[in-house]
């Protein structure tokens, strides 16, 4: 898959937010979404359907729907189930765990909705619920307590699943997105706690007859974008899907020979940079004493991380600063094919074999009079590295399929197919709305 064929000439389309805070990383680095509608296509069995979310940007995120909780609303001898709360959230392939929003989290934005899990009738106070909970992320940090009850996405439905609820908040994320929660959607190996992820235990519950889910984002229609769960629509892509074996199961990681800007080799299991990111005090002051850099967990092959939750394309900080030396920020009117040559990733198929994903300055350059390459600095485990991630700038241009096939996480894979773009895909997206799903049967 090419960067060619793509509209040459024509810039992916992002935020005003998303835009400044590329730059704002890239000065830093100097010195240093999406609502989602509930669609289903109606097949024979809940199991056996297709759910499909429509996909909003807020700027740095893509957030969607997901149901929390369920309550009883009766009148007379009739009653209807509904969700306790509906929350906007992140649904993230770079991490594991799921938060929430608590009815008790004073600090969460006014108008967001909230859990409360004295009004669902599914809602399990025994076990381990009640713990304590807390994780700094990058951009702000979350408290909390452990939580037992049903989560929902379209029809498929999650019992009794644990996650964190929200009870305070700190960092500018919150302030700037409606963002309600996080849905973790990489391997069991990250899960704090020893909790089972929302999506293995969909696996476990046999919510799906397949064990996917699949992102469309669109590069020139922010409306444009959804996320599949249980499997795929052929109207948001062209030609087949290849798939590519996940070889670190931790993060949703596959092999990558090698990252090329131009003829120049800027990764390989023969250029790795220097490892950084994981090690203790002593060991990196071991390693600046005798020169040794912190060994990494696959130094025979990089890894290329794909993650939903990352809007950019990501590289440990060596290798950051050495792309961002090569594809200086320049007028875009004024960049050529050798001031800013194609870049090029190099994956391992199923079959063994190499692929070129390409892309152009058109697409990694960023801007409408000056232009930023789409590359942000993140430090990835020595255990789990030297690697890359693909983020949204990647999946635009890729439908991007996560197989868990048979629940394994030693078998899983990611597919990938030239996306399609156009009109036809608005009007498809808009067909899958009409068959919104009605009302829900009491579980």
């Amino acid at each position: 898959p090419g960067g060619e064929e793509f509209a040459r000439g024509r810039r992916a389309i992002v935020s005003a937010r998303q835009l400044g805070a590329l730059k704002r990383h890239h000065r830093e680095q100097r010195r240093a979404g999406l609502s989602l509608v509930q669609v289903a296509e109606p097949n024979a069995s809940a199991k056996d359907e297709v759910s499909v979310r429509q996909l909003d940007d807020l700027g740095n995120e893509f957030v969607g729907e997901i149901g929390v909780g369920q309550e009883k609303h009766c009148n007379g001898t009739k009653c209807e189930v509904s969700d306790e709360s509906v929350q906007y959230v992140v649904f993230d392939t770079g991490s594991t765990n799921t938060w929430l929003t608590w009815v008790l989290c004073a600090m969460c934005a006014s108008g967001h909705s909230k859990y409360d899990p004295d009004h669902s009738f599914t809602s399990d106070r025994s076990g381990t619920p009640g713990k304590p909970l807390s994780v700094q992320f990058g951009t702000g940090t979350i408290e909390g307590e452990l939580a037992k009850d049903t989560l929902r996405v379209g029809r498929f439905v999650a019992k009794g699943q644990h996650f964190g609820m929200i009870r305070e908040q700190r960092g500018d994320i919150f302030k700037q997105v409606r963002l309600e929660g996080i849905v973790g959607l990489a391997f069991p190996s990250m899960s704090a706690n020893g909790v089972t992820p929302f999506f293995d235990s969909l696996i476990q519950q046999h919510a799906m007859a397949r064990n996917e889910f699949a992102f469309y984002l669109s590069w020139n229609d922010l409306s444009n974008n959804a996320i599949f769960w249980g499997g795929v629509s052929p109207a948001f892509y062209e030609g087949n899907i290849e798939y590519f074996p996940v070889t670190d199961s931790h993060y949703w990681s596959l092999d990558m020979p090698s990252f090329r800007i131009g003829d120049k080799v800027m990764l390989s299991a023969q250029v790795a940079p220097q490892s950084t990111g994981g090690a203790d005090v002593l060991s990196k002051l071991a390693g600046l004493l005798t020169g040794a850099a912190a060994p990494w967990g696959f130094a025979d092959q990089p890894k290329a991380i794909v993650d939903s939750g990352t809007t950019f394309f990501a590289a440990h900080g060596e290798l950051f600063h050495k792309i961002m030396e090569r594809l200086p920020a320049a007028k875009c009117a004024d960049m050529t094919k050798d001031s800013h040559p194609d870049i090029t990733f190099t994956l391992v198929n199923a079959a063994g074999e190499e692929r070129d994903f390409v892309f152009t300055s058109d697409q990694y350059m960023l801007g409408k009079d000056k232009c930023t390459a789409a590359f942000m600095r993140v430090d990835i485990p020595e255990e789990h590295g030297p690697g890359m991630i693909m983020g949204e700038t990647f999946m635009r241009y890729h439908f991007s399929v996560f197989d868990r096939r048979d629940g394994r996480p030693e078998n899983a894979r990611i597919g990938f197919a030239k996306a399609k773009h156009g009109d036809e895909v608005g009007a498809a997206l808009n067909k899958m709305l009409e068959t919104k799903e009605g009302a829900r049967e009491p579980a």
